[in-house]
């Protein structure tokens, strides 16, 4: 049993230093840019070591830091030395790998922790580097910090590509909702014929090469279909008419700005094909990665395809490096949080501290579970039914998900639909740990 509130993390690296002397127990608290970065050396006391040390985000700078850190070492005979960096989006990566690689324990901090921590020293409003680094020192004395994950190849390439096509998806968001405006300038009422939006090729197409109501309104239904046809779409008659019937009743803006608008739907969706395009690639990668990663056994589950499964296999890392199901959940800040103060309980809201890609990739896992899968949808239905509000709804059967994805992934046994039926029937998967109610169904 863990008897520290930080859990295993804290317990391990409390049970290292609990009998050293304070003096020699070491933290170093980094706050990194996007170009360089602050560090800060003290000990379990508090008492700072040395001066802040400011260097570049790069070997050399890596370098500075490492030598005022071996310097404090012999200075105080340190018996323990730990680096804290604060998670800062990808910023942050290549210094922890480096620092790690050079034998020094290295550990994340989350930054609404550091914010907190600093509101606790009476500095709320008060954030500089400075600030920002004794917040660290204060949280990495405490034993706060999650382990640096340490990923095969496959898992850091899995990582890069869920990365880089999250990036492309908001990009195409962007690029969609600018696209929209145009249109509405340029063909008021064309976006409206297709439900589907941008993702309708057929809607791109006119866009593209025909985005004047001036001119469809001219066309008849077979002109218009076969117009189509020769740009590679195939477009059936009633929705020609329907296009036809918008732009003979669109208002249009002036010709000048309304010009500009079509000029510009032209370039614009060129662009959005090719982000189309980078997506598909992407996709493809991550098909193929997958598996070679622990996540690639979640395809067994109904409702999980490949770019569900690498987002959730990405986001969670290595299983192993979780106690069990319930620490990853909290590592995702779906955690309950609770407030009782003087017999009067506040409403319960997840705490939100912690990983966003992994709560957004449970989530995201739980809704296709929930749409495929008979026992989850009627688990879904239930909640619904028992007056649970969506979102409730939503984040609960996303445990439930997350409970059965985090065994499969450590067990490496695929989803078999009857066990997991009668492990239900017997409520295994409410009465046995998270970690073991699926292994347990697969067991003979």
């Amino acid at each position: 049993m863990v008897n520290f509130v930080g859990g295993r993390a804290q317990a391990e690296y409390m049970a290292r230093v609990s009998d050293l002397p304070q003096g020699r127990c070491l933290v170093v608290a980094v706050d990194v840019g996007k170009h360089s970065a602050m560090g800060l050396i003290a000990d379990h006391c508090g008492q700072i070591i040395g001066a802040p040390i400011d260097f570049e985000l790069t070997l050399p700078g890596a370098g500075v830091l490492e030598l005022a850190i071996r310097s404090a070492v012999d200075d105080r005979d340190a018996a323990s030395v730990r680096v804290g960096i604060e998670a800062a989006g990808h910023y942050h990566r290549a210094l922890a790998a480096t620092l790690r690689e050079r034998g020094l324990d290295v550990v994340e901090l989350n930054p609404y922790q550091v914010k907190l921590a600093r509101g606790q020293m009476g500095q709320a409003r008060i954030k500089t580097d400075l600030r920002d680094c004794m917040a660290m020192a204060e949280l990495l004395v405490r034993g706060q910090g999650w382990p640096l994950r340490a990923e095969e190849t496959a898992m850091a390439e899995q990582r890069a590509w869920v990365a880089h096509r999250r990036r492309k998806l908001q990009a195409i968001k962007a690029l969609g909702a600018q696209i929209h405006a145009l249109a509405d300038t340029a063909f008021p009422g064309l976006t409206g014929c297709f439900t589907s939006g941008l993702e309708s090729p057929t809607l791109r197409m006119l866009l593209a090469t025909m985005p004047d109501p001036a001119r469809v309104a001219e066309l008849d239904v077979p002109a218009l279909v076969r117009h189509a046809a020769a740009h590679g779409r195939r477009m059936l008659r009633p929705k020609a008419a329907q296009v036809i019937a918008a732009a003979r009743d669109a208002m249009c803006v002036p010709e000048a700005p309304r010009a500009i608008a079509a000029r510009l739907l032209v370039s614009e969706r060129a662009q959005y094909e090719t982000l189309l395009e980078d997506l598909a690639i992407a996709d493809h990668e991550l098909a193929a990665l997958l598996p070679c990663t622990p996540a690639g056994v979640l395809l067994s589950v109904p409702g999980i395809g490949p770019v569900t499964a690498s987002y959730y296999g990405a986001a969670l890392g290595d299983p192993h490096r979780f106690k069990n199901a319930d620490a990853a959940w909290r590592y995702a800040g779906l955690a309950p949080t609770s407030y009782e103060s003087a017999g009067r309980r506040g409403p319960a809201r997840i705490s939100k501290i912690g990983s966003v890609e992994l709560r957004q990739a449970a989530i995201a896992l739980g809704a296709g579970v929930a749409q495929h899968h008979a026992d989850f949808t009627a688990y879904k239905q239930r909640l619904r039914e028992a007056g649970k509000r969506p979102m409730v709804a939503a984040i609960a059967t996303a445990h439930r998900v997350h409970r059965l994805a985090f065994a499969l992934m450590r067990s490496q046994q695929p989803y078999d639909t009857e066990r997991w039926n009668a492990a239900v029937s017997a409520g295994q998967e409410r009465s046995r740990p998270a970690t073991t109610t699926h292994r347990a169904a697969h067991t003979t």
